[in-house]
C-alpha cells in the first residue's frame, strides 16, 4: 500500500494548477499581427580613413493601427557597424546596414550623426509598405535620393541668374524702368 504524506499532495496540486494556468495562457489574436522591422542602410564619408559604428535613433512621430504586442512604440536606436572605407568617386566612403527592433505601424523618424551633419527623415512604417531606410551623408530623405528642390533661387534657370525680379506693380506690357 502506498502512503502520501501532506507535503506530497501539495506538490501535485501545485503542479496541476501550473499546468492549468499555462493552458489558459494561449496566444491571442494580437500575436498573429506581423512584426514590422525596418532595414536601415547608412553611407557616410570616412573620418581619417576609419569607419566607426554610427548610432541611428528611431523615434515615433504618429502611431496608428494595431501592433503586435512585441512591437516597439517608443524611442529606440541601433548601432550600425560600418565597413570600409572604399573609394567611391574619389571619396572614402563607409557603408553599413542593420535592422530595427520590431516597430508599431505609423510614422517614424530616423536620424543619425553623419560626417556632414545630422541626417534625418520621416518614413511611414507599415507591414505591406517599403521598409528600407537609406541615410546617405549629404543627402536628405529616407530613400537616398536627392530631396525635392524648394521653390527659390535654386529654381531660377541659368538665364535668370543675376537679374532682378520684375516689379509687380508695373503693367505687364511695360518694361520696368532702367536704373
Amino acid at each position: 500500500m502506498t502512503s502520501f504524506n501532506g507535503s506530497g499532495n501539495g506538490i501535485v496540486l501545485t503542479a496541476a494548477a501550473a499546468v492549468l494556468a499555462l493552458a489558459g495562457c494561449g496566444g491571442s489574436a494580437n500575436d498573429a499581427l506581423p512584426l514590422i522591422r525596418a532595414a536601415i542602410s547608412v553611407k557616410s564619408i570616412s573620418t581619417g580613413g576609419v569607419c566607426e559604428a554610427i548610432p541611428v535613433r528611431i523615434s515615433p512621430v504618429a502611431l496608428h493601427g494595431e501592433a503586435n504586442k512585441y512591437a516597439n512604440a517608443r524611442l529606440t536606436g541601433i548601432d550600425i557597424a560600418m565597413t570600409g572605407p572604399v573609394d567611391e568617386n574619389g571619396a572614402p566612403m563607409c557603408n553599413g546596414a542593420g535592422e530595427s527592433l520590431p516597430l508599431a505601424p505609423g510614422e517614424w523618424e530616423f536620424s543619425a550623426p553623419l560626417r556632414s551633419g545630422s541626417s534625418s527623415c520621416k518614413k511611414e512604417i507599415t507591414a505591406d509598405g517599403d521598409l528600407h531606410v537609406i541615410l546617405i551623408d549629404g543627402v536628405e530623405g529616407c530613400s537616398g535620393a536627392p530631396a525635392e528642390p524648394v521653390m527659390g533661387d535654386d529654381m531660377m534657370g541659368d538665364d535668370m541668374m543675376g537679374e532682378a525680379p520684375a516689379d509687380a506693380a508695373a503693367p505687364a506690357d511695360e518694361a520696368p524702368p532702367a536704373g
